[in-house]
C-alpha cells in the first residue's frame, strides 16, 4: 500500500470509494522535496494517506526530534506524540506516527495507541477517527480495553455519539472507564436524560463496584442542566450509601445540583455536613458554589453573609469568589460594598486577572459610576474579546453610546476582528444615537464576517433600523434570518409600534404567534403602546384578557403600560383598578396612574394620589413632576404649579429638564403671564428645544401677543425651518390682529418651502366598531347625518349664546 501526505483516506481496503478530504499542514521529511511521494508496505492493508503542506505554528519536525531512523525508538516516538497531543498538535502526532511506519518498523511494536487515538479525536472530525478505528481492527488491537476507551472517548469528541453508542454497545468487557466515557459523553453533549439512563443503567448492572467520581459529577451535572432535583436525591442517597457524601468534588456538585434545581434548603443542608470536616470544609470550591448558588436564586444577603464569614475563617478568596460577590452587588445595586470588595481585590492581587476586571466594570456601571468603570479599563493591562465587549456593551445601554462607538474604534484598529457581542454592541449604541450611516458601515462589515446570519446580531440590526426609522429595511434583515427568535420578534413589534405602524405591528404579533413563538413582557408591552397609540377601547381589552390567562398579569413592565393603556383609551376607572390590584408597585407604576389622572383632568384625585406617594417614601422622579406639572397647567393651577416646581429642586434635588420647563411655560402661558413665561425660557440651563418655544407661541396666539409671538416664532424656525404646524399657528394669529400682508408673506413662503399641513385625523369606537373622519372628508356612510347634527348642534350653541370666531377678513382676502 501507498502512504501519500496530502490528504486522508480511510484506513480500510475501500479506499477508493471515498474522496479525498485535505488537512492543513506542511512536511518536509529527510529533505524530499514537497511533492514527494513516499511508499511503504504496511503488510496487507491498501491504504493511502496524503498530508497537506501547510504545518502546524510548532512542527515536530522543525524541533529535529525525529529526522533518521538511527535516532528513532518506540518509547521516543510515544514520548513525542504525548508531547504534541497535550500541546494541541494533533496533526504532527499523527505524522510522527506515520514517520514511525515509514521507517520499517512493525505497527505491532507500537503499544502507545490511546494517546494516538487522542490525536484523532483532537481533529473532530469523524471519517478521520473512523480510519484509525479500521487500522486498529485490521491488526487486532481493540482486544486492548484501553484502546476501546480510548476509541469511545474520541467518537464522543468528534460529535459522533451514534458511533459511540454502538461501539460500547459490541464490547464484551466494560469497566469504569467504559461508563465513564458514556456518561459524561452523554451529558456533554446535551443528552442529560440519556446520561441519567446510562448512570442508572451501569448501577443495575454493575451494582456499586463501578461508582466513583466521574459519573457521578457527570450524572450530577445532567439533574442540575435539566432542573430534576428528583433524581438528583436519588443520586444524593447513591453517594451517601457508598460512603462518597464527604468527597470534595461531589459535596461540590450536589450543592450545584441543588441551587440549579431552586431546593436552597437541601443545598445549605449538604453544606453544613461538611463544615466541620477539616478538609472539606474550608475547600475553597465549596465556598464558591455555594455562594455563586445564592446569588443565582436572588438570596444575596445570604450570600453576603457567607462570604463575610467565610474572611472571618481566614478562607483566602479567589477570583471565582469575588466576581460571583461583584455579581451581587450588582444585582443588589449596592456601591459602597462593591468598593469594599473592590479594594479586597487589590488587597488579594487579583487586579490583574480579566473575569474580575470585567466583573468589577459591570459592578460599577450597574450602580451608577461609569466613570470609575471606564478608568478600570482603561488602565487594564488584559484585554480579551469578552471585556471589550462588556464595555461596549454598558456604554450602549448606560447612556454612552459615544464612547461606545469610540471603543468600537479602537478594537478595529487593536484587534481587527470582533465577535459577534462587539458587533452587537456597536449597533446598540448606533440604534441609540440613530446613526444610520455608522450602523449600516457595521451592518457591512458583519456581512463581510458571515455575522448577518447570528441571531443575536440580526436581531439588533433589526432594531437599529426600526430606531432609525427604516422599517422597510428591518423587514428585510428579519426576512433574510435563518433563525427567528424571541428577540428577533419583539424588535421588529417594537420597530412597528416604534414608527406608529400600529397594523403591522399587531400583524407581526399575530405571525409571531403563528410561529408557536411565546410572547414576554417585552412583546405585551409594546402591543400595549400600540393600544395606547390607536386609542381602541376594545383591543386594550382584548390584550389585557391575553395577560390574564397567560399570567403576565403580576408583572410590573406590562401593569405599567396596561395603566397608561386604560387612560389613553379613555378608561381611567379601570386603570385605577389595575392599579390598586397590584401587590407591589414601582415608580413608574404612580407616574402612569398620575398621568392618567392628569390626561382625565382628575385634579383632585391626582394631588391625592402624589400625596400617598410621598408617604410611603417613594421617591418622584422627572416624570412624576412633569405629569404634576402638566395637569396645573391644563386646570389652571399656577400657585400649585410653581410649588411643585420648587419642590422639585429643593425636596428632592432633581434639576429640572427641557420637559419640566416646557410644562411650567405653557402654566404661565395659559394664565396670560407671557413676560414671565419668556424670562423662564431664557434663564433656562438648558438649551430651549422647538417644543417650549411652540408653547410660549400658542400662548401668544391665545392671548393676542403679536409681538413676543414672532420672538418665538423666529427660534422655532431656526431650530426647524421646515415647521408645518407652527407656521400655521403664526398665521392664525396674523389672521385675528388683521395682519394680512404677513399672512400673505407666511403662506408664501411655505409654498415656496413645499410645506403642506396634513389634514387632521380623529377616531371614535361605537359598538366595538372604528370610525374614522378626516378633516373636509365626505366618505363615511353616515356623512350626510353627520354634517346635519353639526349644524343643529352649531344652531342651538348660537341660540344659547356662543358667538363663534370668523375669520371673515381671511376669507375675504383669500377669495
Amino acid at each position: 500500500m501507498e502512504i501519500m501526505r496530502s490528504h486522508w483516506l480511510p484506513w480500510n481496503s475501500h479506499c477508493s470509494s471515498h474522496k479525498l478530504v485535505s488537512v492543513p499542514y506542511k512536511v518536509t521529511l529527510r529533505n524530499l522535496e514537497k511533492t514527494t511521494f513516499i511508499s511503504c508496505s504496511l503488510q496487507n492493508n491498501a491504504t493511502s494517506l496524503r498530508l497537506a503542506e501547510n504545518p502546524s505554528e510548532k512542527s515536530t519536525y522543525s524541533r529535529g526530534l525525529l529526522t533518521t531512523k538511527s535516532v528513532m525508538d518506540v518509547s521516543k516516538v510515544n514520548r513525542i506524540i504525548k508531547e504534541c497531543t497535550e500541546d494541541g498538535f494533533f496533526e504532527d502526532a499523527i505524522r510522527v506516527y506515520l514517520d514511525f511506519i515509514e521507517c520499517g518498523f512493525p505497527v505491532e511494536e507500537f503499544r502507545f495507541f490511546p494517546c494516538l487515538i487522542k490525536a484523532f479525536g483532537g481533529l473532530h472530525d469523524v471519517n478521520k477517527g473512523k480510519q484509525i478505528h479500521g487500522h486498529l481492527l485490521k491488526f487486532g488491537f481493540l482486544q486492548d480495553i484501553f484502546v476501546k476507551n480510548s476509541l469511545l472517548g474520541m467518537y464522543w469528541k468528534c460529535g459522533a455519539a451514534e458511533d459511540a453508542v454502538d461501539m460500547f454497545e459490541r464490547m464484551e468487557k466494560r469497566d469504569s472507564v467504559s461508563w465513564n466515557t458514556m456518561i459524561s459523553g452523554f451529558c456533554q453533549s446535551g443528552e442529560y436524560v440519556k446520561s441519567l439512563v446510562m448512570f442508572r443503567r451501569m448501577i443495575t448492572e454493575c451494582g456499586g463496584s463501578y461508582h466513583n467520581r466521574v459519573a457521578c459529577l457527570a450524572a450530577l451535572s445532567s439533574c442540575a442542566s435539566i432542573k430534576c432535583s428528583i433524581h438528583g436525591l436519588e443520586i444524593h442517597g447513591f453517594l451517601v450509601k457508598n460512603g462518597l457524601d464527604s468527597d470534595e468534588f461531589l459535596v461540590s456538585g450536589l450543592i450545584e445540583m441543588y441551587m440549579k434545581c431552586g431546593d436552597i434548603k437541601n443545598a445549605e443542608n449538604v453544606f453544613e455536613r461538611i463544615r466541620d470536616n477539616e478538609l472539606v470544609g474550608r475547600n475553597m470550591v465549596v465556598w464558591n458554589v455555594m455562594i455563586l448558588g445564592y446569588v443565582s436564586n436572588e438570596c444575596l444577603s445570604l450570600a453576603l453573609e457567607l462570604f463575610v464569614e467565610m474572611l472571618k475563617l481566614g478562607i483566602s478568596p479567589d477570583s471565582s469568589t469575588v466576581v460571583a460577590v461583584l455579581v451581587l452587588c450588582s444585582q443588589l445595586l449596592d456601591l459602597a460594598v462593591g468598593k469594599q470588595i473592590h479594594g479586597l481585590i487589590l488587597s488579594l492581587g487579583l487586579d490583574d486577572d480579566v473575569r474580575v476586571g470585567t466583573a468589577l466594570m459591570e459592578m460599577y456601571f450597574k450602580c451608577g459610576d461609569p466613570e470609575t468603570s471606564l478608568q478600570i479599563f482603561k488602565r487594564s493591562q488584559n484585554y480579551n474579546l469578552v471585556m471589550w465587549g462588556s464595555v461596549m456593551l454598558n456604554c450602549a445601554q448606560n447612556g454612552y453610546p459615544n464612547e461606545a462607538l469610540q471603543f468600537f474604534s479602537e478594537f478595529m484598529l487593536d484587534c481587527g476582528f470582533p465577535d459577534p457581542v462587539i458587533l452587537l454592541a456597536a449597533l446598540r449604541a448606533c440604534s441609540f444615537l440613530s446613526l444610520k450611516p455608522r450602523g449600516m458601515a457595521i451592518h457591512g462589515f458583519a456581512i463581510k464576517m458571515g455575522f448577518d446570519s447570528d441571531v443575536f446580531v440580526g436581531g439588533a440590526l433589526v432594531d437599529f433600523y426600526g430606531k432609525c426609522g427604516d422599517m422597510e429595511y428591518a423587514q428585510q434583515v428579519f426576512h433574510g434570518l435563518s433563525t427567528r427568535d424571541l428577540v428577533s420578534w419583539n424588535a421588529l413589534i417594537s420597530g412597528f409600534a416604534q414608527n406608529k405602524c400600529a397594523d403591522e405591528a399587531l400583524k407581526a404579533f399575530r405571525d409571531m404567534q403563528s410561529k408557536k413563538i411565546k410572547p414576554n413582557t417585552v412583546t405585551m408591552a409594546c402591543i400595549l403602546s400600540v393600544c395606547t397609540h390607536l386609542s381602541v377601547m376594545i383591543l386594550c381589552k382584548e390584550v389585557h384578557c391575553y395577560l390574564l390567562r397567560h399570567w403576565f398579569e403580576t408583572n410590573a413592565l406590562v401593569n405599567n403600560s396596561l395603566i397608561s393603556a386604560y387612560a389613553k383609551c379613555g378608561d381611567i376607572r379601570s386603570s385605577w383598578t389595575v392599579f390598586e390590584k397590584l401587590p407591589v408597585r414601582n415608580e413608574v407604576t404612580w407616574n402612569s396612574i398620575l398621568l392618567g389622572f392628569g390626561m382625565h383632568g382628575c385634579t383632585d384625585e391626582m394631588f391625592a394620589t402624589f400625596e400617598k406617594m410621598k408617604k410611603i417614601n417613594i421617591k418622584p422622579d422627572h416624570g412624576t413632576f412633569t405629569s404634576l406639572l402638566s395637569t396645573c397647567s391644563h386646570s389652571g393651577k399656577v400657585d400649585a404649579g410653581w410649588k411643585y416646581f420648587i419642590s422639585m429642586m429643593e425636596d428632592y434635588n432633581l434639576e429640572p429638564r427641557v420637559e419640566q420647563y416646557t410644562c411650567m411655560v405653557d402654566l404661565l402661558g395659559r394664565a396670560g403671564y407671557l413676560n414671565q413665561a419668556y424670562d423662564l425660557i431664557m434663564s433656562m440651563p438648558c438649551s430651549p428645544d422647538d417644543r417650549i418655544w411652540g408653547s410660549l407661541l400658542a400662548s401668544c396666539k391665545n392671548h393676542g401677543n403679536t409681538k413676543l409671538a414672532e420672538v418665538a416664532a423666529n427660534h422655532i424656525f431656526e431650530l426647524d425651518p421646515s415647521s408645518v404646524g407652527y407656521r400655521v399657528l403664526l398665521t392664525n394669529l396674523y389672521e385675528d390682529s388683521g395682519n394680512l400682508n404677513e399672512v400673505f408673506r407666511v403662506r408664501t413662503e411655505m409654498k415656496q418651502m413645499g410645506l403642506k399641513k396634513q389634514p387632521g385625523c380623529s377616531w371614535i369606537e361605537v359598538s366595538n366598531s372604528m370610525h374614522i373622519f378626516v378633516a373636509g372628508d365626505y366618505s363615511h356612510d353616515q356623512s350626510e347625518d353627520i354634517y346635519a347634527t353639526i349644524e343643529s348642534l352649531s344652531l342651538e350653541m348660537k341660540r344659547v349664546g356662543y358667538v363663534p370666531h370668523i375669520q371673515a377678513a381671511s376669507n375675504k382676502y383669500w377669495a
